[in-house]
């Protein structure tokens, strides 16, 4: 029985896998398909508003990336409290944690973990850019988390 079986699949796998020499040269003469230019995603724009209705941030995303870029007048520092011990720690380190272990996984691909940068004016923070947030629940957490952080930095 399982001689039977091994020899079946030998055949089956001649059957698909070998190639006659007059069908490869038919395929060689086809001219490739030309690559259609990728179009880059318009992202979507909205702005990031404080209780009392002052403008925060601008944000802008697309699929894979969400930009937020400070207002002139939030100056949030890299070392205020709430910016280092919540939004980078509790909130973007802890996603990113989430995703290398998904990728150790094999549940996500390792060029899929969100990772994130912080572009600085000195020592002000100018603007925070995620890129591989996936999913519309992190885009919201991000948004609000960002919100909640710009408002407290504004409100000392």
């Amino acid at each position: 029985m399982l001689k039977r079986m091994g020899s079946y699949v030998d055949e089956l796998l001649t059957e698909l896998s070998f190639r006659k020499a007059d069908t490869l040269a038919k395929t060689l003469e086809q001219p490739a398909p030309t690559p259609q230019p990728v179009q880059a995603e318009k992202p979507t724009v909205r702005s990031i508003r404080s209780r009392t209705g002052s403008n925060l941030a601008t944000v802008s995303y697309t699929r894979d990336e969400v930009r937020f870029q400070l207002s002139p007048g939030v100056e949030l520092r890299g070392d205020d409290k709430p910016f280092t011990s919540f939004l980078l720690r509790k909130v973007l380190d802890q996603m990113v944690e989430a995703d290398r272990r998904r990728a150790e996984a094999g549940e996500i691909d390792p060029e899929r973990v969100l990772s994130y940068e912080i572009v600085y004016d000195g020592d002000r923070v100018k603007e925070i850019l995620v890129r591989n947030y996936r999913e519309d629940s992190r885009l919201r957490e991000l948004i609000s988390s960002v919100r909640w952080t710009l408002e407290t930095v504004s409100a000392k």
